[in-house]
């Protein structure tokens, strides 16, 4: 039976009480291990063997919340600091078998491309307010 169709077998989720032979009225006997009895079959049985993941790369993370924040304020710093740490949690990454590559990949994506739509926008921004004094200056000297 697969973990994926254990919603049907009751004993899974219940333990049946198990009575004394010679007991009171209401007196049950419970094992110290019969709570998990029910469940052992799926703990470590033959057949389920369930491997842990790997640790997700914490730099990864840092660096794509860096590069959000880089995009969404004006900060492009953050941009910057998202594409370094993204680049840092690659190698780690590849060196330590962590997860988390797509996440240091966004980061790289979304640091890169907000870092130039920033830069594009002062760059614009400069210019416009260089082209306004040149016109007030070339106002000035034709009068």
């Amino acid at each position: 039976m697969s973990s994926q169709n254990n919603w049907n077998n009751p004993d899974m989720y219940y333990q049946q009480p198990q009575s004394n032979s010679g007991g009171s009225y209401g007196a049950q006997s419970y094992s110290q291990n019969s709570a998990y009895a029910a469940n052992a079959q799926y703990a470590g049985g033959p057949g389920y063997v369930y491997q842990q993941l790997p640790p997700t790369n914490v730099l990864a993370i840092v660096g794509m919340c860096a590069s959000i924040f880089g995009v969404v304020s004006s900060v492009f710093i953050g941009g910057i600091a998202g594409i370094i740490m993204g680049h840092i949690a690659r190698k780690q990454i590849r060196e330590r078998g962590e997860r988390g590559d797509g996440m240091a990949i966004a980061a790289l994506w979304v640091g890169y491309i907000g870092t130039a739509l920033w830069i594009l926008f002062w760059v614009f921004f400069v210019l416009l307010y260089l082209g306004m004094f040149a016109l007030i200056f070339a106002a000035e000297g034709a009068s």
